[in-house]
């Protein structure tokens, strides 16, 4: 019999390759991840309370409190009360159980001790309202010592990146001086490690700062509803924005002055951020009132017995300054009778404000469900009140790091620029003074003396002769870049508020850089001129014939 012919083995598929430092990447960044949950949980985990304390006082049930709770997908909290909510209705667990499970697998200390003590709370048969009306007070209580820590830090951390940033400054001032004098081979490395070291100083005042800074969210960021500011930054940015980028890189290769560069940036940049510097105002206005209002307004709802567009005819609109306007049009709106989801989803667009966008729908949800209003606005305005009362505590402290870090800005890079500019009117008066001594009239009586002072002058100035101009103009140049861009990231952390600060912060900051660019030349020819130290070398000069 023929032999079998076997068939051809199956070609293996080569193993999967992993990406280079693919485990460190995914590392890094569940880290950064666990940082900023850790940064919002404060603010977020109120919210959340405040939720699941409205629904106890509606006579909501407990499974309806997580079943409503977890579907609140805006709060980073409402993922735990998902997987507690699970537990119990797949894998049949009790709420205690899967409260104590949930709280050992979360890594945030102040959301494992909630859950905890709620866990606790139900095995000791407290009733959830009783519960959460003491924890809502706790955690008002956890979050306002979390802010006053934080703001403390950020005090210490602000005074610390100040103070970095000037020893950046100063490292940089030597690094150009010791090129000046000593000239070494390969100038470029020599700036690029003290770029190195000034980034370094920058990024770690940065993250420090950020990591202490309290997290309060000022806009809600919901896509398609904006505040009527916001929609003309918006409108606004898409032009100006690619505008300046491509300005600045036409002027860039044109050879176009830095200083003008930078002016020119912050003068584009200027609009955005007076609009923007408006909205945040703006919106800090309104949460001061909405606290009032909501108070006001479920007093009125729960003591008349009204729907909501009688109780809003009654309360007295003019006393909200900021919010008159919006209440106006929903009361108007509801008048019409239009639908009122719609109505007030538009008042929160057009309010812009996070904390109106959380705490109006936690009220309006718990009434929906037949919660008495009264009792639930006072829970809510009473939450909100402790979250605006905070925020004119931290707005205080960046408006003084703000305050602080402007004149430090035109100080650090005004010496910057005018060591430079000394330099340059240095070495160049010394290259003249060094041409005059060697065209000397070779005299009997003043050739000696005209070479020996030739002499002196090529042996202790002859190393500020090479001064690599057009290299330190570029070294000047991205230094500054540098410290103004680590300014304004710095300022935006601090003063926190939408990213359309950076616009504001850069307008500043920037016409600031510009300034000192096209200024300090001006002040350092006052009192260094060319003229005069080339003058007092031929006078010497003149001395030797």
């Amino acid at each position: 019999m023929p032999e079998e012919i076997a068939p051809a083995e199956t070609q293996k598929a080569p193993p999967a390759r992993s990406l280079p430092f693919a485990s460190q990447i995914a590392g890094l960044k569940e880290k950064l991840a666990g940082i900023r949950e850790n940064k919002k949980m404060g603010a977020d985990l109120l919210f959340m309370t405040t939720y699941m304390a409205s629904l106890a006082i509606a006579n909501a049930t407990r499974p309806e409190i997580f079943s409503y709770a977890s579907n609140r997908h805006e709060y980073i909290s409402a993922k735990y009360i998902a997987k507690v909510d699970t537990f119990v209705k797949k894998w049949n667990y009790s709420y205690a159980e899967a409260l104590s499970i949930i709280a050992e697998r979360t890594q945030n200390d102040i959301l494992r001790s909630m859950l905890n003590r709620y866990a606790s709370s139900i095995d000791s048969g407290v009733p959830d309202e009783d519960f959460m009306i003491n924890e809502l007070s706790t955690v008002r209580s956890v979050y306002r010592n979390q802010l006053e820590q934080g703001m403390s830090m950020l005090q210490k951390w602000g005074d610390a990146y100040v103070a970095m940033l000037l020893s950046g400054t100063v490292i940089a001032i030597i690094i150009m001086v010791s090129v000046v004098i000593y000239t070494p081979g390969d100038i470029q490395s020599t700036f690029d490690m003290s770029y190195a070291i000034i980034l370094a100083i920058s990024v770690f005042g940065i993250v420090l700062m950020y990591t202490s800074v309290p997290d309060d969210p000022k806009t809600h960021g919901l896509p398609g509803q904006t505040s009527k500011e916001q929609k003309t930054i918006h409108a606004m940015e898409r032009i100006i924005v690619p505008l300046t980028l491509a300005l600045v890189v036409i002027l860039a290769i044109l050879g176009v002055s830095a200083g003008l560069i930078f002016i020119l940036v912050g003068i584009l940049m200027a609009p955005l951020g007076v609009v923007g510097f408006i909205d945040d105002h703006n919106i800090t206005l309104r949460d001061n009132d909405f606290s009032v209002f909501i108070r006001n307004f479920g007093a009125v709802m729960g003591g008349q017995g009204t729907t909501a567009v009688y109780a809003l005819g009654s309360i007295d609109r003019k006393s909200l300054t900021a919010l008159e306007p919006l209440v106006n049009s929903v009361y108007s709106k509801l008048n019409l009778g239009l639908d009122e989801k719609q109505c007030w989803d538009k008042f929160i667009g057009e309010s812009g404000s996070n904390l109106i966008y959380k705490y109006l729908n936690i009220y309006r949800d718990t009434v929906a469900l037949g919660g008495p209003p009264e009792p639930i606005g006072t829970v809510v305005g009473s939450s909100m009140f402790e979250q605006t009362l905070l925020r004119e505590k931290k707005d205080m402290l960046a408006k003084s790091f703000v305050v602080l870090l402007v004149p430090m800005h035109i100080a650090m890079t005004g010496i910057f620029v005018a060591l430079y500019q000394i330099l340059l009117v240095l070495t160049g008066s010394i290259s003249s003074m060094m041409t005059q001594f060697q065209n000397t009239p070779a005299t009997s009586g003043g050739q000696s003396a005209g070479v020996s002072m030739g002499n002196v002058f090529s042996g202790g100035m002859n190393l500020f002769t090479k001064f690599p101009a057009e290299a330190m103009q570029t070294y000047v140049v991205i230094t500054l870049v540098i410290l103004t861009a680590s300014n304004i990231i710095a300022a935006r952390i601090v003063g926190g508020g939408d990213r359309y600060m950076y616009y504001f912060y850069a307008a500043i900051f920037c016409t600031l850089t510009g300034l000192v660019f096209l200024v300090t030349p001006m002040g350092v020819g006052l009192f260094f001129s060319a003229e005069a130290l080339t003058n007092m070398g031929g006078g010497v000069s003149g001395t030797g014939v």
